[in-house]
């Protein structure tokens, strides 16, 4: 019930405190940090695009578009959902909405170039008379007619479940927060984040950032204070905006989850605080680390860090849900507890034109890391034929790679090709522990499937992991492709003018995404033996497990049905709060 209520409070205090603050700061759930939000399109800017695209002079185009060398376009050009090869000359000024431009060596542009949700190549001999202006936030807008307006994004209209006060410049800033630091679970409940935060400009180009944060477990006993609280305290001293390094101290108690690249955050709370279904596993971590960051430019960052965490078993509570209160929750699975260090190499490679809502760009994130326990606890009850024994005798090591690659593709003005290749596992040294494994199967990334049809648990027995439907696999592989359709309805809503989008409904209705899919991936176990492939081998096409699907989905709002290609499995239905991925 003490979460019912902590969620009732936030829910009333949030709007009045966030009407307050004068900066752009919440929480990340994913950390129980701070950082900047995203960016979205300046409005003025938004605006302007609006008025250059609508205006009788200037000649519209949708999707890709070429101007070949010796021909020529007299007045403004604006092109929309497509991208633009100009080798000729523009007697005016050019404007790509949601696509990107290439300008060529003999191109020549009297105007402006301006780019709004995309990116700009310009060859050195070409001649751009005006100013090049690059956005890579898209311009959120519908038709009416030949023209747009604006439409901005509805979930990012979604205050933040928190309050926050902030106090300060911009050369110097502090704030003061409450908010939900991460997703309901049965090991937490609802966990609320409080604390200060320190933004300060030391100098031109360098800042400096501290963060000393609470946690509140709301599914605690009171009398048991330890098990209720957490913190995270961070600093960070960072050089440069647009590209930049620097290097970052933290310490921290926190919860943490085994496997975090299926469900979105929101989802997983979600279905846990409404329907008892925690479709994730968590375990208790407490410790330091440092770590060094560089970002050569806005898309791409490598960063290396080394930490040493307290890793221990986090029993399940009982939180209250809304249904099915009176059943048990599915247990949480113990872990191989101790003391591990780590060093890992992290690479990140997002081009994105909006991290919401991409229609175009890739996204890239790898990570590598190896790490070591002395007083490593495994568990007795995970058998031979799982894993083979952990070494106790201080010298277990494990080394574990993990990439997740995207593709965001428009084929042509209302249609989109999304796809996404991910892997990762054991690479090398003794076996991973419980924390660390794999499996595959359940609302995401694979539908069609039960929650972790594919966990290599089948041997194990012991009672200590009765019901948890651990996941035990090594390594995991996985394909998704999809296929995006905008339905346009044609229902009149809103204002025609961005001068009256402050008016518009809250919950204005747009066309809905029909969104076509399909998706293959196995997890396994690495080793000699029955049921398992040597290290350098990958499973068979033929024993992947596949599903195909049909979804709709409204900006992130979708409802999807589909169903595994193995005999026997039954048509899922499954709601999503965001985009498959």
């Amino acid at each position: 019930m003490r979460t019912s209520v902590l969620l009732t409070v936030l829910s009333g205090l949030g709007p009045a405190l966030l009407g307050a603050q004068d900066t752009a700061i919440v929480i990340i759930p994913e950390s129980a940090g701070v950082s900047v939000q995203p960016r979205e399109l300046p409005r003025i800017v938004a605006e302007e695009a609006i008025r250059l695209y609508n205006a009788s002079t200037t000649t519209r185009l949708v999707g890709r578009t070429r101007l070949p060398p010796g021909n020529e376009w007299r007045g403004d050009v604006a092109v929309r959902n497509g991208s633009i090869t100009v080798g000729g000359r523009i007697a005016g000024t050019v404007l790509v909405i949601n696509g990107d431009a290439a300008i060529d060596s003999t191109a020549e542009i009297t105007g402006d170039l301006i780019i709004i949700g995309g990116t700009v190549t310009v060859a050195r001999a070409a001649a751009v008379r005006g100013e090049v202006r690059q956005y890579r936030e898209p311009l959120a807008y519908r038709t009416q007619g030949d023209e747009i307006v604006l439409a901005p994004n509805l979930r990012r209209r979604f205050p933040n479940l928190g309050a926050q006060k902030s106090w300060g410049t911009a050369e110097s800033r502090s704030a003061l927060t409450i908010a939900t630091g991460g997703t309901f679970n049965r090991v937490e409940g609802l966990p609320i984040v409080f604390g200060p935060t320190f933004d300060w400009k030391v100098a031109q180009g360098l800042r400096v950032r501290f963060d000393a944060l609470g946690i509140f477990r709301t599914a605690g006993n009171l009398s048991d204070r330890g098990s209720d609280l957490g913190y995270v305290v961070r600093s960070e001293v960072r050089a440069g905006d647009r590209r930049a390094l620097g290097l970052e101290l933290r310490a921290y108690s926190m919860v943490g989850p085994v496997e975090d690249w299926g469900l979105h955050n929101a989802e997983v709370g979600w279905s846990a605080f409404l329907f008892q279904r925690d479709y994730r596993d968590y375990y208790t971590r407490k410790g330091v680390a440092g770590r060094a960051f560089v970002q050569p430019e806005p898309s791409l960052n490598f960063a290396l860090e080394l930490r040493r965490d307290g890793e221990t078993t986090a029993p399940a509570r009982d939180p209250w849900t809304v249904f099915r209160n009176a059943q048990a929750w599915r247990p949480n699975p113990p872990i191989d507890d101790g003391h591990y260090v780590t060093l890992g190499g992290y690479f990140t490679l997002d081009t994105r034109n909006d991290p919401l809502d991409p229609t175009a760009g890739w996204q890239l994130r790898a990570q590598l890391e190896h790490s070591w326990s002395a007083d490593v606890s495994p568990q007795a009850g995970v058998p031979p034929a799982v894993r083979r024994t952990i070494p106790s005798d201080g010298s277990y090591e494990f080394s574990r790679v993990f990439f997740d690659f995207r593709r965001y593709t428009r084929v042509s003005p209302s249609g989109r090709v999304n796809l996404r290749l991910l892997a990762g596992g054991w690479l090398g040294g003794d076996p991973l522990p419980l924390q660390q494994r794999l499996s595959i199967g359940g609302p995401e990334p694979l539908a069609g499937y039960g929650f972790r049809h594919s966990a290599c648990n089948r041997d194990i027995i012991d009672p200590a992991f009765q019901r948890t439907l651990v996941a035990a696999c090594d390594r995991v592989i996985l394909a998704q492709a999809e296929y995006r359709g905008h339905l346009s309805l044609h229902w009149a809503y809103g204002a025609a003018r961005p001068e009256d989008e402050q008016a518009r409904p809250l919950f204005a209705l747009q066309g809905p995404d029909l969104v076509v899919f399909g998706d293959a991936g196995q997890a396994w176990l690495v080793g000699n033996g029955p049921g398992r492939l040597s290290d350098d081998r990958l499973p068979t096409p033929g024993s992947w497990l596949a599903d195909l699907g049909l979804g709709v989905d409204w900006g992130g709002f979708g409802v999807y049905a589909a169903k595994g290609v193995t005999a026997g499995e039954r048509l899922r239905f499954t709601l999503r709060l965001d985009h498959r991925f």
